[in-house]
């Protein structure tokens, strides 16, 4: 069996990389790491239903995925270096994804401790484990490029980011691309872009709108929707196309390389609104709340694909069907989740 090692494995992306490797070939094995306890019923972050957060659950489509003796899962911080190194050992991946992340509103003490020193840790471990590679696939952001001089967004271009965490990923790139090339690594990097699909929280876009459309659409919340800026582009790709991006790129991607994991498609967030209100039956029945945020500073964002394209990848899924599925997963599985919640607590 190929033995394939994923950290972050019961994050929003990770579970979804795993999943899909076990459903789709029955000769892998995988070992996943994260620092929560195992579940295989919910991810690790909350979503909100109306006034209300509960513990965002796994969509039924997936649960079944984890239940196999060819999965794995060891709590284990990647900082714990010298347990790493023996779990690695031990193990003896083929492949690595890492996927491992702190998150974007973290305080920048987690931004430098996960995304920096971890992935500095891991590649440490790597290299003191005696472990053979045939690729480590080391997952970065599309926010590393931050306001582009040209569209779409090419790998070779400037990369000035502009908010913190974007800042944390691509010093990780920086330092891990030094150490792989030390230690003779087969790494590529891996630049998602802008994420949507079941599962998605409100820290993002799409999330905030299909929480807030699908409480409506259920009679959880008045029709009142909060908006920002409606101008601004983002390249959005769903999750479960991000998942088969990676495992792509692991299996052909060229050692020493970037990729950006994008749909190629340039979206304003209108176009995500009134895709949500379309999809719930809602256009003309909601009143738009227009706030003032602070103005973006990077106003449309992008990618090329063209390298991605080259090793085979399309995109299965639109922003239309993504946003379905994901309004759908507000509507039955988190207010399932939330009703739930509230039985065990009469």
């Amino acid at each position: 069996m190929k033995r394939y090692f994923v950290t972050g494995a019961q994050g929003f992306v990770g579970r979804y990389v795993v999943a899909r490797l076990l459903s789709s070939d029955g000769s892998v094995e995988v070992l996943g790491i994260g620092r929560s306890p195992r579940s295989d019923d919910a991810f690790t972050h909350s979503v909100r239903w109306a006034a209300r957060r509960v513990v965002a659950p796994l969509p039924d489509a997936m649960r079944s995925a984890f239940d196999t003796a060819r999965y794995r899962y060891v709590p284990l911080d990647l900082c714990r270096r010298s347990e790493l190194r023996r779990v690695l050992r031990d193990f003896q991946p083929e492949v690595v994804i890492h996927l491992a992340s702190a998150l974007r509103d973290d305080a920048p003490s987690s931004l430098l401790r996960v995304n920096i020193q971890g992935t500095l840790d891991l590649l440490a471990a790597l290299a003191q484990s005696g472990v053979s590679l045939q690729k480590l696939v080391l997952g970065s952001t599309g926010g590393v490029y931050g306001a582009p001089a040209e569209l779409p967004i090419r790998e070779s271009a400037s990369c000035n980011p502009v908010d913190l965490y974007s800042a944390s990923k691509l010093a990780a790139e920086q330092f891990s691309r030094i150490l792989a090339r030390q230690h003779q690594m087969p790494a590529v990097w891996a630049r998602l872009f802008n994420l949507v699909g079941p599962g998605q929280d409100e820290r993002h876009i799409c999330g905030r709108f299909a929480a807030q459309v699908a409480a409506i659409a259920e009679g959880a919340a008045p029709p009142d929707i909060e908006v920002g800026a409606l101008e601004q582009t983002r390249d959005f790709i769903d999750v479960r196309d991000a998942a088969s991006a990676l495992l792509l790129v692991a299996e052909k991607g060229a050692s020493g390389s970037a990729y950006n994991v994008a749909s190629g498609i340039e979206s304003p967030a209108r176009r995500v609104l009134e895709l949500t209100l379309q999809r719930a039956g809602l256009e003309g029945r909601v009143r738009i709340d227009r706030r003032e945020f602070p103005a973006s500073d990077v106003p449309r964002h992008f990618a090329c694909i063209e390298r991605l394209r080259s090793l085979g990848f399309y995109c299965r899924l639109n922003l239309s069907e993504s946003v379905r599925d994901l309004l759908d997963y507000y509507r039955h599985s988190v207010r399932a989740a939330a009703q739930a919640d509230t039985a065990r607590a009469l």
